[in-house]
């Protein structure tokens, strides 16, 4: 009997990249040549694959190489490439057997792990995970989502991704509003759609551009916060039974496009919010021009805006629609792609070394000092009684220098290996952060998560798709195609629907016949085969004890 292969699909959930200090977990790296780190070890080197970030001066001199060389008794040979070059080195590495011996932040998609574990150069994990790196071991059983991630349908594990927890940008699907814009009409925040038209209608009258969106921000369209007052804005929303189904096929999502559609014929939602950049809805924010905008953190549409403590820009809770339904958009803290692998060139003795790096890693000082170096220039152990962002104790200090170092654009350090690696950025080091009081400087997270906590934890559904499924090998290309070409007219005709180019009433049914010819049925039935169980989101929901305590800190 033939086994059966699979090729694990990674699935867009709406939120780009959970953060660190507000700013995208991502590596735009410059490269380092390929040469060794100084080491007193006399092991063979042990040669790595890595797209460092920009902020990273040298692999090479870093203080973190240096000191996992020293502590684990090995010696890195670096192999570093610029994130724009990362897929394709890795490709010609790959192709021409000439790989390293382990890939510690490479960029491997989801047919790449099946494709190169199934040809015996990535090895399995379990068992060297399981002896030599035990945290990372309980991790993998107790993270949500975690586990489905790493485990291929054979039971095995061949690669491993990054892991950062972040309650508020679970929740970053905001509308903002300007409060003072509020005050000055003499207006009540919105809490229904027909609420929010009547505030839009006001903006208008007095020249203010209602609404507006971008293509390029962070959660800035803003159809997807709007649609969650008449369905949850997903392709496959789940019901409480667990059972998936295709929302934008749905008579709730056509109610939702044809309140929107009506926003738009009226000039409430900018018509440019379908088409712009950021770039610009920033300077029409800037210059007070804009009543609402959606964005995942508002310091994203003007800049520097978090440090000035938000002035009145607020977040404009879920609405209830018509029929009651009122969601908020959520995101899971599931892991990113792999970045993690090692191949059939490492020696046993390096595999176990390695092993013993990432058990340090998945540790919360493993992965402080991965991301910050050592205790002292940038961060410092908390003290007794100093409290996190759920108001127990902390764990960590960010420094002013610290967090100008790691928040400012282009600001470079060469003592981590900042957001580089499988690390594990998990609740307990996110929240045992020493949380600044909300609206200071300082405060960006504090702000955040009691934002979360006021308006929009426990809103979300109780179940939501996977981040990622597994798909098999020999259904993967076609599922590649349905998923494409059916997102491709989505994204086409929810455009046409709101601006009126097509017509709900009459183009409906041809738009359904549309998904319907291009593979939808066989689309959703291979994504709910796939799915396993659904994430579960009954964790997340709504303290008052910690927004208490954020509330506390506010200084008055």
């Amino acid at each position: 009997m033939h086994k059966r292969s699979y090729q694990k699909i990674a699935l867009s959930t709406g939120i780009a990249s959970v953060l660190l200090f507000g700013t995208t977990a991502c590596s735009s790296g410059s490269s380092n040549s390929s040469s060794s780190s100084n080491s007193s070890s006399s092991a063979a080197p042990i040669t790595m694959f890595a797209s460092p970030a920009a902020s990273v001066e040298n692999l090479n001199t870093n203080w973190f190489t240096k000191y996992v060389e020293k502590k684990f008794d090995m010696k890195i040979q670096w192999d570093t490439v610029p994130s724009s070059d990362i897929q394709t080195k890795q490709s010609l590495l790959l192709a021409s057997g000439n790989y390293p011996d382990v890939f510690m932040a490479g960029s491997l998609s989801n047919s790449d792990v099946l494709k190169y574990s199934q040809e015996g150069i990535f090895v399995p994990l379990n068992d060297l995970i399981k002896k030599y790196a035990p945290n990372l071991w309980k991790a993998i059983q107790t993270t949500p989502g975690l586990k489905q991630e790493v485990f291929a349908p054979d039971g095995k594990i061949y690669a491993l991704p990054s892991y950062n927890y972040c309650f508020f940008c679970s929740y970053s699907n905001i509308m903002w509003v300007n409060t003072d814009l509020l005050k000055k009409y003499d207006l009540q925040m919105p809490t229904t759609t027909a609420q929010l038209t009547h505030v839009l209608q006001v903006f208008k009258q007095h020249g203010i551009i209602p609404m507006t969106g971008d293509t390029d921000g962070w959660n800035g369209n803003p159809t997807n916060f709007l649609m969650n007052a008449f369905i949850y804005d997903a392709n496959f929303d789940i019901d409480n039974s667990g059972k998936m189904y295709f929302a934008p096929t749905q008579e709730k999502w056509k109610q939702g496009l044809a309140y929107i559609h009506n926003l738009y014929a009226q000039n409430l939602l900018d018509h440019q919010a379908f088409s712009q950049q950021e770039s610009v809805v920033e300077r029409e924010v800037g210059q007070n021009k804009v009543g609402m905008v959606p964005e995942g953190d508002i310091s994203h549409a003007i800049a520097n805006f978090a440090q000035t403590g938000f002035g009145p820009w607020r977040p404009v809770p879920p609405l209830k629609g018509p029929n009651g339904v009122q969601y908020a958009g959520f995101s899971p803290p599931q892991p990113g792609s792999d970045v993690f692998a090692i191949t059939n060139k490492a020696s046993q003795a390096q595999e176990i070394k390695v092993m013993k790096l990432l058990n340090f890693i998945w540790t919360p000082d493993g992965t402080q000092m991965l991301n910050y170096g050592p205790e002292g220039k940038y961060w410092t152990k908390a003290k007794k009684g100093q409290l996190g962002l759920m108001g127990t104790q902390a764990l960590y200090n960010m420094t002013a220098a610290g967090t100008a170092a790691f928040v400012t654009a282009g600001a470079q350090q060469n003592v981590s290996w900042y957001q580089m690696g499988p690390y594990d950025n998990a609740e307990v080091s996110r929240d045992g952060m020493v949380a600044a009081p909300p609206f200071t400087d300082a405060g960006l997270w504090s702000t955040l998560q009691l934002f979360s906590q006021e308006s929009y934890a426990g809103h979300q559904p109780k179940y939501v798709y996977p981040s990622a499924v597994w798909i098999p090998s020999s259904e993967n290309q076609q599922y590649s195609v349905y998923s494409t070409n059916i997102n491709n007219f989505l994204q086409q005709w929810t455009t046409s629907f709101i601006d009126g180019s097509k017509s709900l009433d009459k183009d409906w049914n041809t738009y359904v016949q549309g998904l319907n010819h291009l593979g939808l049925q066989q689309y959703v039935k291979m994504s709910q085969d796939a799915m396993g169980k659904p994430f579960d989101t009954s964790a997340y929901k709504k303290d008052p004890a910690d927004e208490k305590f954020l509330e506390s800190l506010i200084k008055k």
